[in-house]
């Protein structure tokens, strides 16, 4: 019986330990926000924390650079589209503001293009997670310093 009680304290205790230092995320007003034993993490800080080179930086680097190009993409097909059907709806002239089909195809485009850059910004910060988790070591690097610059002598 005395095993048994000491056997479930310990796993109790590693689990208690080892949960603490996962990194979990969420999307929050679209971006990504990180929590590590209870810490919040922006994005930025994430990249920055990690050296320059691995793999965790790559993906965060990736996912950050795929995110804000989808959210360029996505206002600028919404305002042309906007502008394309406001212009439809409120102009007299119907014929020629209804056969301006090429802005519909633009703005629908651009919105469209904004899907698979969302969808791989998020699979690649779910990646960098898992990687992280897998190894917290990777992780706890502090922010890298730059090389010194080298003279090259003439």
């Amino acid at each position: 019986m005395r095993h048994l009680i000491s056997i479930l304290t310990t796993i109790l205790f590693t689990t208690f330990c080892c949960s603490a230092q996962e990194l979990s995320y969420r999307e929050v007003f679209d971006e990504y926000v990180f929590t590590r034993n209870s810490e919040i993490i922006t994005m930025r800080e994430m990249i920055r924390s990690q050296e320059r080179g691995s793999e965790l930086n790559r993906l965060f680097r990736s996912a950050n650079r795929n995110k804000d190009w989808a959210n360029v993409l996505a206002l600028s097909g919404g305002i042309v589209l906007g502008q394309a059907l406001s212009d439809a709806l409120w102009n007299d002239d119907s014929d020629d503001s209804l056969n301006r089909w090429q802005s519909y195809v633009a703005g629908a485009l651009l919105l469209g293009v904004t899907f698979p850059l969302s969808a791989t910004a998020d699979k690649r910060v779910r990646q960098a997670v898992d990687l992280y988790n897998l190894d917290p070591a990777l992780g706890d690097a502090s922010a890298p310093l730059r090389p010194p610059l080298r003279v090259m002598s003439e």
